[in-house]
């Protein structure tokens, strides 16, 4: 087990836990320092899609974290950041539990008092069509694989920031109740997270012809590309994408692409957090495209460096992101002189 502990450089703060339960309480932490949420998402931790689907119910007016539960138990820490977040209710409800997380976790919770709502159904296609009618179905809707998280991690910060949904497809298959949902939206606007590798040609060409006003595929070559892509991207019609790619101050969260469910509690930091793109890393690399496309974004450097200034929030600890990951982050962000000097 490696060492826990957040460490910190001057311009990178890492959440380590030591696995993905603590890693989610100790976001919690952070964005809540001074408040309380309006409410908590419960999400299965052991189904990442379940974990996916649920980041958008963070978003106002729910301004809530997600938290892990297993399916037939919940970790007695998770129970005592419950009563430490102090939720204090949307419509009466303190606690949301998402996907497949047993009525045994549920009545444990309300035996605490804790008023519960619950969306799920049989399979996470079915709860995300669920979320979405909850959500008085968005207009913006990404699709990604739910056989391959690794293109979709960047979309779980888009869906806190903006509440947009996600909704999931096999390679080859649009699945029914992913097709009723966009059916039932009005002018809906379908964005494609990932190549073609997760989510085929002919799988877009079916939603193109679904009653639909917009699709678009936010692609790449690698799940690295995919989230440097999506970071850049702003859609020609509406309000979707970060379109960030001016030379200022930014922040990003970093996830382990060896850990989807860092993500998904990790988007938190997209609605409360500095507003942050998720940008995915290897263990042991910052990733060609990743270093490009941070450097290309930074302020220039200055002898005496002033805002705006660069940040990074590593979400995991050393056994999915290495500390030589952290540093070559933290020397990317750096608009210091000297740090720019020592990059090549």
């Amino acid at each position: 087990m490696n060492s826990l502990g957040n460490e910190i450089t001057l311009n990178t703060t890492r959440i380590c836990g030591g696995d993905i339960f603590q890693n989610a309480i100790e976001i919690s932490d952070i964005v809540y320092a001074d408040k309380s949420p309006d409410s908590i998402i419960i999400a299965n931790g052991d189904l990442w899609q379940d974990a996916f689907i649920a980041t958008p119910l963070i978003h106002f007016p729910r301004n809530a974290p997600i938290l892990f539960s297993h399916m037939n138990s919940i970790d007695q820490n998770t129970i005592a950041q419950i009563f430490k977040l102090k939720p204090k209710g949307v419509n009466g409800i303190q606690v949301f539990i998402v996907g497949g997380i047993s009525y045994t976790v549920e009545q444990y919770l309300m035996s605490f008092g804790l008023k519960t709502f619950r969306i799920s159904d049989s399979n996470f296609y079915e709860t995300s069509a669920k979320i979405a009618g909850y959500l008085n179905y968005p207009k913006n809707i990404m699709i990604v694989s739910s056989e391959d998280y690794r293109e979709g991690l960047s979309a779980c910060a888009w869906a806190a920031h903006m509440g947009d949904v996600i909704l999931l497809a096999t390679r080859n298959q649009l699945p029914s109740y992913t097709r009723n949902v966009i059916n039932d939206t009005k002018d809906a606007h379908v964005y494609i997270i990932g190549s073609t590798n997760t989510v085929s040609a002919a799988v877009e060409q079916e939603i193109r012809r679904l009653k639909v006003k917009f699709v678009d595929r936010i692609s790449g070559s690698t799940p690295y590309e995919v989230a440097v892509n999506f970071a850049k991207y702003k859609s020609p019609i509406g309000d979707f994408g970060w379109n960030r790619t001016e030379k200022e101050g930014h922040a990003f969260t970093f996830t382990s692409i060896l850990s989807p469910f860092d993500s998904a509690s990790g988007s938190l930091f997209a609605h409360l957090g500095k507003h942050t793109p998720i940008l995915v890393v290897s263990r042991d690399r910052l990733p060609e495209v990743t270093r490009n496309y941070i450097e290309s974004v930074k302020p220039e450097p200055r002898p005496e460096p002033r805002p705006p200034f660069m940040h990074g929030w590593i979400v995991g600890c050393k056994n999915v992101l290495s500390l030589r990951t952290q540093l070559e982050i933290e020397r990317a962000l750096s608009i210091d002189e000297l740090h720019m000097g020592m990059q090549h």
